[in-house]
């Protein structure tokens, strides 16, 4: 169903993972993510610099970091370009919040918002399977 308006999506969940784990797994650049589609993250992941998100040659989602404090937030554009139903659509803002709760756990959050159309849909679809899968790659693995 296409979303006519901007849309926002908060998917949260406790991970038994210190930030800095799950900040590594979120950041980590050309490797494959195998808990998002063996997707590859490029880029410093800095402030200022762009990035890109794909495989096998084709960027997925670009964007731009905006804010990066680790191993507690990081905030990108988000702009999906993996067909042309979304290429067109405007740029949304993601946003990942971990916040210690213990030694050894911690609170993760996604926020994707500014998002509309297809990539809203694809979004609201996809985002919680996503990182349920990242939350069970992180536990299964002692933390990445």
């Amino acid at each position: 169903m296409p979303n006519a308006a901007s849309t926002e999506i908060i998917y949260s969940t406790a991970l038994t993972c210190p930030p800095e784990a799950v900040w590594r797994a979120l950041s980590a650049t050309n490797v494959p993510r195998s808990w998002m589609w063996n997707s590859v993250l490029r880029g410093p992941m800095e402030p200022g610099t762009d990035y890109s998100m794909g495989g096998d040659g084709e960027d997925l989602i670009v964007g731009t970091v905006l804010d990066a404090d680790a191993p507690y937030r990081l905030v990108m554009t988000f702009d999906a370009r993996w067909d042309e139903r979304v290429a067109g659509e405007p740029a949304g803002e993601m946003e990942y919040l971990i916040t210690p709760t213990g030694d050894h756990e911690s609170v993760f959050s996604v926020r994707l918002s500014g998002l509309a159309g297809v990539t809203a849909d694809a979004a609201e679809q996809d985002t919680p399977e996503i990182y349920a899968r990242l939350k069970t790659w992180l536990e299964d693995n002692d933390c990445g």
